[in-house]
């Protein structure tokens, strides 16, 4: 079971904060999702909390970053592009590292694309934006800085490994 001040990964919200428990007439968990004007309270059922898991922790935030470039792109790939985006909105669900990797992954895909003159695929963008969002946000919050702190930490990854 999880406690209160513990962060957790919800799957529609991202990162969530435990702020409470409520035992009648169901037991729930009290979250609060978001940052600055955007939090939001909400109530989860205890009997589903398997669906929920801890939030990256420190260490393995900072062992991510630091070997970004190691992370291998997702090679998945479906004819239907449908089927591929639900793919890799689940991965998006699980939080950090699989919101990294589908970062890094819809990246290349849309560079790929433009590179052979071809227009990337729409659902790169929007599967791009929830897994950026969501992925900074974990690792913000597992190193108690700003996202644009751990995007700065990121770019000096990438810049680091094109020299």
């Amino acid at each position: 079971m999880f406690s209160i001040g513990e962060h957790l990964i919800h799957p529609g919200q991202g990162v969530c904060t435990v702020t409470g428990f409520k035992d009648t007439p169901t037991p729930m968990l009290i979250l609060e999702a978001g940052s600055g004007h955007k939090k939001t309270q909400l109530m989860y059922p205890v009997a589903q909390s398997d669906r929920l898991h801890p939030a990256i922790s420190r260490e393995a935030a900072e062992e991510l970053i630091d070997h970004y470039n190691d992370l291998e792109c997702d090679d998945f790939t479906e004819r239907n592009a449908n089927l591929e985006e639900t793919y890799f909105k689940q991965l998006i669900k699980h939080g950090a590292p699989d919101t990294v990797r589908v970062v890094k992954t819809m990246r290349h895909r849309i560079r790929s694309a433009e590179e052979h003159s071809r227009k990337p695929s729409s659902y790169y963008a929007r599967v791009l934006k929830e897994a950026r969002r969501r992925s900074l946000e974990e690792l913000a919050c597992a190193l108690e800085c700003t996202e644009e702190h751990v995007e700065e930490l990121l770019e000096a990854q990438v810049a680091a490994s094109e020299n």
